[in-house]
């Protein structure tokens, strides 16, 4: 098997070296023949440093850099567009839910779509949550409650930080409304459009302790509810 796996990076220094590491000893053993496209959007640490070092050392190793801060969706439309194998997986940086990694890859030897659902009647927060958890929970029912009830679908999470799926041939010439929060949302609605294969993965998680996203940042709110309507009334593109 052939994978190429899309990592979008932003101000990550304090892991992305070790998660890196992990990663690749994690796919070796697994005997797959494998690329990394890491994409820096434009992080204001050494995040760009410490990959560059890695994709000197090592050739399956590659990496990007957003001449300005464009969003995450941005990243994995690059990072996607630059692959060079039909299987993909896209893991957020710290590597979200990674015991599930190699359910997720296997499962896309029969079907087209494979996603993280926190949401899945056998899924199980295993961490009591404290503020910021608590808060990053209620954000995420409430858009994916939104999400559910414009489109119709049964999927209750989209956005969960793992995901794989069989990269469409037309890939480069899709266009997406989504540049910084959605990309994922949109991939997804497209498989189902097509009426693609899709599967659901149940997984016990821990919400993370911190990230960069800021609840109060009036700005990135109003983008991330600009984006979301925008998605929602072009919804008839997924028909």
């Amino acid at each position: 098997m052939s994978l190429s796996i899309i990592i979008p990076c932003f101000n990550s220094e304090k892991y992305i070296l070790e998660n890196i590491k992990k990663l690749r000893k994690y796919i070796k053993k697994l005997n797959y023949r494998y690329e990394i496209i890491l994409v820096d959007d434009c992080s204001s640490d050494n995040t760009y440093k410490i990959i560059k070092k890695l994709s000197q050392k090592y050739k399956n190793i590659k990496i990007l850099q957003n001449n300005l801060n464009r969003g995450k969706s941005y990243s994995l439309i690059r990072g996607i567009k630059k692959s060079n194998f039909k299987k993909i997986i896209i893991i957020d940086s710290d590597l979200p839910y990674f015991n599930r990694l190699a359910i997720t890859i296997k499962r896309l030897n029969n079907y087209d779509f494979v996603l993280i659902n926190r949401e899945h009647k056998k899924s199980r927060n295993i961490e009591e949550n404290n503020f910021y958890q608590l808060m990053r929970t209620i954000i995420g029912k409430i858009v994916n409650f939104i999400v559910r009830y414009s489109f119709s679908i049964n999927i209750r999470d989209t956005q969960a930080g793992l995901k794989g799926f069989i990269k469409p041939q037309d890939f480069s010439k899709l266009k997406f409304s989504s540049k910084r929060f959605f990309f994922d949302l949109e991939l997804l609605l497209y498989f189902i459009s097509k009426k693609k294969k899709i599967f659901s993965i149940p997984v016990f998680f821990k919400v993370p302790d911190e990230s960069n996203i800021n609840f109060f940042d009036l700005k990135k709110n109003f983008e991330v509810i600009k984006e979301l309507l925008s998605i929602c009334i072009n919804k008839n593109v997924y028909k």
